[in-house]
């Protein structure tokens, strides 16, 4: 069985090696997956991420969501935590943690803000519901504080290439997400 860091390494090589045209096309796909998504009529606050090495990119859901009056928000690492604070255009966004584009601290999330649906990026999403990141845990620990995992819907994002099946690579801090969008399918059904 392989590793989190050799799935990690993998999947980064593989990711990295899109070109732009490619990530471009297979992100317009699993933004027009989200788009359909009964979640998004359920929802009024959205957690998004902003892309980095040729992550899927969420601007053309971004832009429906804000088209649609939803609450927009978006992560900002702070040392070792991480938490949500609104946007309302994307060029709100600036270079931070990690060159990440991040919003200022204006209006953070909390789950008295209502439900939310968190889209969440990732290298690689197991069949179990599991997704191995860059290894830091910063959505594993948002998603663990108080409340959060009872108020927040998380659906992992990524190519239809990082969604593997048969492997089972989850730790015991790892929390499961409750489903995942690829560009050629959804999967939501963990039981």
């Amino acid at each position: 069985m392989e590793t989190k860091s050799e799935i990690r390494k993998a999947m980064k090589q593989k990711r990295g090696s899109l070109t732009r045209s490619q990530c471009e096309s297979k992100s317009h796909d699993i933004c027009k997956r989200l788009k359909k998504l009964p979640l998004n009529e359920r929802y009024k606050n959205i957690l998004l991420y902003s892309p980095i090495r040729n992550e899927a990119d969420t601007t053309e859901y971004f832009k429906y969501l804000a088209d649609h009056g939803k609450n927009i928000y978006f992560p900002k690492v702070c040392g070792e935590t991480m938490e949500f604070y609104r946007v309302g255009s994307l060029d709100e966004l600036t270079t931070g943690a990690f060159n990440i584009a991040e919003p200022d601290i204006t209006q953070r999330y909390d789950p008295d803000c209502g439900r939310a649906l968190m889209i969440v990026p990732g290298l690689a999403f197991s069949d179990a519901g599991y997704r191995v990141g860059y290894g830091k845990g910063f959505y594993d620990r948002y998603l663990s504080q108080e409340r959060m995992r009872e108020n927040i819907k998380a659906i992992g994002i990524g190519y239809d290439f990082q969604f593997v099946t048969g492997i089972s690579f989850e730790d015991a801090y790892d929390v499961a997400l409750d489903g995942v969008v690829t560009d050629k399918r959804e999967v939501f059904d963990y039981d």
